[in-house]
């Protein structure tokens, strides 16, 4: 069920206003506690209090200012009709005008006592002031952790966007199979439905594609059949010739679509069991003995292997070795194959001297029924063996990545995890 919808916008607010008020809280202690006056005002009424107290004992004991003064560390002057008095922080007397030329920053509270007499006293703010750096370790400490909790939060929001960042790569690569996970019902969670929604309809459109060919060409071999014997019993003509390589280009094709849609329903449950690759490449090599220009290997190992499904590793071999060996040219030297080990993939690789691929073109070769300019003698074949090979790769979890050789030639090189 469905949660209500929640707005990514209004999450956005709420957390950047809940880090704006909380660094707004706790500058304005630390700036209490470091500057001493921003909250002064709230102290007034206890000090006015206490001074009132203080006066009314020194009213009733005038020796009394001496030892309020030294107890409190503060200057306190009285003036009663007899004239002026003042006693320092230390309870000594003191000049009453000398006093008030050192009080320059002291909080100076004035009261009346019950005998009308005026008492000034001189607080040293100083002392309120010193240093509290746990308190403010304390508040740095709170600062980072609420802006790292928001930073959290807003990963946490933000990681759907990622997910499907990561779906429409893997769409891009041709993987229609991809879905992204939908955990919220926000505006993300909207487009990652929708993104789901158009994925499922574009696999099964190309699904219900490839199924059509696949019937189609099945239907084809029938007819096909009866034309292959109606031709044997027409005379010898040049229009038999040409009906003979129709047919027979025809049924090539049919042959071509038929093995894609098998290999495509296989790749959808893969037989895996361990096989050693160097004998495939060692098989795949004598196969192809005798068909210009020839296929050579390059450091091969002892033994590597892996654990993957043995038709289709075949087939995906075969389908680049014999394209290479299709696109080279009279003058090319023979096609290199190497097989080697990576970390935790296999690394498989063919080199043909070919007319090579531009660059541009490189992933669009990927494609099914892509045939690149003939000028550049790209006739052959129906633009399936590529495609064929990287639903094999994708289908084992690797890559495939085609490039140009200095501007002549083709490498192929395909990735495939050992496990």
């Amino acid at each position: 069920m469905k949660g209500p919808k929640s707005s990514l916008i209004s999450r956005f607010a709420l957390s950047t206003a809940l880090m704006a008020a909380t660094v707004i809280l706790l500058a304005a202690i630390f700036f209490h506690f470091v500057k001493g006056d921003l909250f002064q005002g709230s102290f007034s009424a206890p000090l006015d209090e206490w001074a009132a107290s203080m006066a009314t004992r020194i009213a009733d004991d005038p020796e009394m200012a001496s030892a309020v003064a030294k107890n409190h560390g503060l200057g306190v002057i009285i003036h009663h009709d007899g004239g002026v008095m003042a006693f320092g922080p230390d309870g000594e007397p003191i000049d009453p005008e000398l006093m008030k030329q050192h009080a320059v920053g002291f909080r100076q509270i004035q009261v009346s006592g019950h005998d009308h007499q005026q008492y000034s006293f001189y607080l040293n703010q100083d002392q309120f002031s010193e240093p509290r750096y746990s308190l403010i370790g304390v508040f740095l400490v709170l600062l980072l952790f609420t802006m790292g909790f928001v930073y959290y939060m807003q990963l946490s929001q933000l990681k759907p966007l990622r997910w499907l960042g990561e779906g429409v790569d893997a769409v891009s690569k041709g993987d229609f199979s991809t879905r992204v996970p939908i955990v919220r019902n926000d505006e993300i969670g909207q487009v990652g439905r929708a993104f789901n929604n158009m994925t499922q309809r574009v696999e099964q459109m190309i699904n219900d594609h490839d199924r059509l060919m696949a019937d189609v060409s099945h239907e084809l071999r029938s007819p096909m059949a009866r034309i292959k014997v109606a031709l044997e019993l027409m005379p010898e003509s040049k229009m038999r010739e040409e009906i003979t390589r129709d047919v027979r280009e025809m049924e090539a094709l049919t042959t071509v679509l038929l093995e894609r849609e098998r290999v495509r329903n296989r790749t959808e449950s893969l037989h895996r069991e361990s096989i050693d690759l160097v004998l495939f490449i060692e098989e795949l090599v004598e196969g192809f003995a005798g068909r210009p220009p020839g296929v050579t290997c390059q450091d091969l190992p002892a033994q590597l292997m892996i654990s993957a499904d043995a038709p289709l590793i075949k087939v995906l071999m075969q389908n680049l070795v014999d394209n290479a060996l299709k696109f080279s040219l009279e003058n090319s030297a023979a096609v290199r194959v190497s097989l080697g080990r990576d970390g935790d993939e296999v690394v498989f690789t063919v080199e043909d001297d070919g007319p090579g691929i531009p660059a541009k073109d490189a992933e669009r070769v990927l494609e099914p029924f892509v045939k690149l300019d003939p000028a550049r003698g790209h006739r052959k074949g129906y633009g399936l063996g590529l495609n064929l090979c990287q639903r094999i790769v994708q289908a084992h979890g690797g890559t495939i990545k085609i490039s140009t050789i200095e501007d002549s030639g083709t490498r192929v090189e395909v990735r495939l995890p050992v496990g």
